[in-house]
């Protein structure tokens, strides 16, 4: 296994870890985690909602008896971004991961409505208290790991967990070239893009002569690409010993420069600027998430969403950008719209009240969901 370091006061992470993501986690995966371990694989990245709490008390049953050759990162949700919450928020991770230390603690998305200041400052209190050793971000732009950092006393942004596929390489812009500079390490979630890798047949023919020609599969030809990167490591989901030993796996070959240069070129999925009046809200997006179809809805949030859209787009004034929404080409070109949002549809509607019909950032995948 490989491991990086930004430097000698940072975290040191295997360049190949173990997501859990939010799906639902049993007894029967534990087996699984242990393999993983023992491949190298110890940084096991969990979240206090994900299977609401379940995830993390599978880590701990994982972890027993072991406990000092694993890194456990676990994350506090929005809701939670407040001071006095995320100090509670710590103690019901702790406890259920059964450890009295969390080894990366970090903020899972952004919440505009609670000040970053209080979040942090509850954040280096749990570094003082030695319940948390290290402080990572999730999901925020450049500005705001700019901003956080400034904001802390005596600890550092250890990393940064964004999404780094093959299908979404918008980190590449500022948020890539900011952690190398600031030596801070990039967590890559959804690295395998959910399992579908690549986008087209064209880029899946490239992928699997790839495969053919070093011995592998596509999905390890993608990790070793994203590992290449200097901060970067990933946190691929796998379910079944099979796609665990690919998984760690991937970093027993090298790939060529050429072939890196080779991926670098086809592999970049063009950022579009799409009008909102240009696409339609489904329903049917990427797993039936709940949605809201009208402004008014999303205005009132009557699901609760946290953060809600209206609170989001108050923090697209001031990063004045959003991570991209995901679109399909819609099956009738004819009619009022040309594309279907399947992901981001929060962030569409907190798009639509900061920037009314200003064009929106957008991928737009080939193959659909």
């Amino acid at each position: 296994m490989i491991f990086k370091q930004m430097d000698q006061t940072s975290i040191r992470l295997p360049a190949i870890g173990q997501g859990m993501g939010a799906y639902s986690w049993d007894e029967s995966q534990i087996d699984v985690l242990r393999a993983g371990i023992d491949l190298g694989a110890n940084l096991i990245d969990t979240a206090e909602e994900y299977d609401n709490g379940r995830s993390e008390e599978i880590v701990g049953k994982a972890v027993r008896g072991i406990r000092d050759k694993v890194i456990i990162a676990t994350k506090f949700s929005p809701q939670n971004n407040a001071h006095d919450n995320v100090l509670e928020a710590a103690e019901g991770s702790l406890k259920r991961l059964k450890t009295d230390y969390i080894d990366l603690y970090q903020v899972h998305w952004p919440n505009p409505a609670i000040s970053l200041d209080s979040t942090l400052s509850a954040m280096e209190r749990l570094v003082r208290d030695g319940k948390v050793r290290y402080i990572g971000m999730g999901n925020y732009r450049a500005h705001g790991l700019r901003q956080a950092q400034s904001l802390l006393d005596g600890s550092k942004i250890a990393t940064c967990q964004v999404e780094y596929n093959l299908f979404d390489r918008t980190i590449e812009d500022e948020i890539l070239p900011l952690c190398e500079a600031e030596r801070i390490l990039v967590v890559a979630y959804s690295p395998l893009d959910k399992g579908r890798i690549v986008d087209g047949a064209h880029q899946r023919k490239i992928v699997e002569e790839m495969a053919n020609k070093y011995g592998r599969t596509p999905a390890q030809i993608a990790l070793r690409w994203l590992i290449s990167k200097r901060p970067v490591v990933v946190i691929p989901k796998a379910r079944s010993m099979r796609h665990l030993r690919d998984n760690a796996l991937a970093t027993e070959f090298d790939l060529d420069k050429r072939d890196i240069e080779q991926i670098d070129k086809a592999f970049r999925t063009p950022l579009l600027r799409i009008p909102p009046d240009k696409i339609r809200v489904s329903l049917q997006g990427e797993y039936n998430r709940l949605t809201y179809q009208t402004l008014e809805e999303a205005r009132s949030n009557p699901l609760g969403f946290v953060p809600s859209p209206e609170a989001l787009s108050k923090h697209i004034i001031i990063e004045k950008t959003i991570k991209p929404v995901r679109l399909i080409r819609t099956p009738e070109p004819e009619g009022r719209y040309d594309y279907d949002l399947v992901e981001g549809r929060i962030r569409y509607w907190a798009w639509v009240m900061a920037k009314k019909n200003e064009p929106i950032p957008s991928l737009v995948r080939e193959e659909g969901l």
